[in-house]
């Protein structure tokens, strides 16, 4: 306002150096009259409210509003596998995959998150004709499909202050997949939420987190408690029985609840070592009716057998498993010892999983029985190794990653949703190895290569949880797998 009005009183006063009439005397005299009310009216503008004002404006504006988030990956896949006594089977498959991130924050201590996802194969495919598991929730975006969008994750997340110690809780579906350590070989800086050795797949859910590093005085330390819901028991609207329409979403008997509560604890954070461990217990672990054909289920009530009729390829509850991890990761080996190391990362993880079979057991018409946890009466334990390292590439920017991990004859992890399509490495009974190269081309894009190879000792792996998990020596089984390899080549764009 000082700028437009100042070179018009210098216009006037040069101008009454030329002309004394009265007429330009009384305009001069009015415009020292706007210009006297116009600084009144400015010195009573508080500068520090509208800054506050707009300030508060911008703040309510973002948490309104969605940021979105793409991440965008074409890939070509080699799969190969031999078998037992059979033919050599491979394919070479191209395919897409989209998951579009979302995030908000209404209030200072609410957030919401969540990610839609797509994977599918190029062009038509006949996978839902081939499988009938191939939608699974457990791994709905993590396997290539169709261009249906489905739900990847989506949860909100309370948080605040007891004292010395933040706390966070959370409801919805999980951030559950390429966690802790899986996230180096998938080229994410950030881990999910589970450790990625035993527990790498989507489900539903809640986590309770207690920070406790300002407690204790230990970096980075912290515990959740994490429950989860991996199958529901309950019939849909109009379901059908032997007489005509059923109560919509009533109990079905045919299959059990599956349910899961763990913790996480993370012992030590302080940016290069990170010690972190985990421990679950599942009840109503699911096996399958694999007859092809309607069987009678037995299942015992804690005071006699009670007897329903099966459909061919239903699940049933066998028993619960216990499992957990101890997990460390070094990044930055040594202390400036050489670049090299600097920019280098180590990790290795243990862990274990022990089966708790109940009385429940099906047979068909024949007499065939099926019953047990992984082909076991008795409790089981197995284990496994998982070990890497991702050091600098070739140029800057570049990493190359080398895995390896063993599982023993009863190893059992819940990593359906890894990112590979010969099936999770992570739940192999046998030793698996995998090789990759990241290199980032432009700005938000880069391309990966990657090579996996998993030589079985035992059948089983990545199966349910009864019958179709038995271990099977597979030199000694007709048809069985004896190796797997994935070969990737994949550019992917992230903003």
């Amino acid at each position: 306002m000082k700028k437009f009005i100042v070179p018009l009183l210098i216009g006037a006063v040069l101008s009454s150096g030329y002309a004394a009439d009265d007429s330009l005397k009384q305009e001069i005299e009015a415009l020292k009259v706007q210009m006297a009310e116009l600084k009144n009216a400015q010195s009573k503008i508080n500068i520090d409210a509208l800054k506050a004002q707009v300030s508060e404006i911008k703040a309510h504006d973002a948490g309104d509003n969605i940021k979105w988030t793409v991440d965008f990956r074409t890939a070509y896949d080699a799969v190969s596998y031999k078998l037992n006594n059979a033919p050599d089977q491979d394919n070479g498959i191209w395919t897409n995959k989209l998951i579009l991130g979302m995030a908000a924050q209404p209030s200072e201590n609410l957030i919401f998150r969540g990610a839609l996802g797509v994977y599918k194969s190029f062009g038509q495919d006949n996978v839902s004709q081939t499988s009938s598991f191939q939608d699974f929730d457990w791994y709905g975006t993590q396997k290539p499909g169709d261009s249906t969008i489905k739900l990847r994750e989506a949860y909100f997340l309370y948080f605040g202050d007891i004292g010395d110690v933040h706390y966070s809780a959370s409801f919805g579906r999980r951030p559950s997949v390429d966690g802790f350590l899986e996230n180096l070989r998938v080229g994410n800086a950030d881990p999910a939420s589970p450790i990625g050795h035993n527990i790498n797949m989507e489900f539903d859910g809640a986590s309770f987190k207690f920070d406790l590093d300002k407690v204790t005085g230990v970096s980075g330390m912290y515990f959740k408690i994490c429950l989860g819901r991996g199958f529901s028991d309950t019939t849909g609207a109009y379901s059908m029985n032997s007489t005509g329409f059923n109560p919509g979403y009533i109990e079905d008997s045919n299959n059990p609840d599956m349910d899961l509560a763990g913790l996480i604890f993370q012992a030590y954070d302080n940016g290069q070592y990170k010690i972190m461990a985990n421990y679950f217990q599942g009840w109503n672990m699911m096996g399958l009716n694999v007859f092809g054909q309607k069987a009678a289920y037995q299942y015992w009530n804690g005071s006699g057998w009670t007897t329903v009729n099966v459909p061919a390829f239903n699940f049933m509850d066998v028993g619960d498993m216990t499992g957990g991890a101890l997990s460390l990761q070094v990044t930055g080996i040594g202390d400036g010892m050489s670049d090299f190391l600097d920019d280098s990362i180590f990790f290795l993880s243990y862990a274990f999983s022990k089966t708790d079979p109940n009385k429940n057991y099906f047979g068909t018409m024949s007499g065939s029985t099926d019953y047990g946890m992984l082909g076991s009466h008795e409790s089981e334990t197995g284990s496994s190794i998982y070990t890497g390292v991702q050091v600098p590439g070739i140029m800057k920017g570049q990493r190359l990653g080398l895995e390896y991990n063993h599982g023993s004859k009863y190893w059992r992890s819940f990593t359906y949703g890894e990112d590979t399509l010969v099936g999770s490495k992570l739940a192999a009974r046998g030793d698996a190895y995998e090789l990759y190269y990241i290199l980032p081309i432009l700005k938000n894009l880069t391309a990966q290569f990657s090579y996996i190879y998993i030589d079985y000792d035992y059948t089983g792996s990545d199966m349910f949880f009864g019958q179709t998990g038995t271990p099977m020596d597979v030199d000694k089984t007709a048809g069985a797998v004896k190796t797997a390899q994935n070969a990737r080549a994949s550019l992917r764009y992230r903003y």
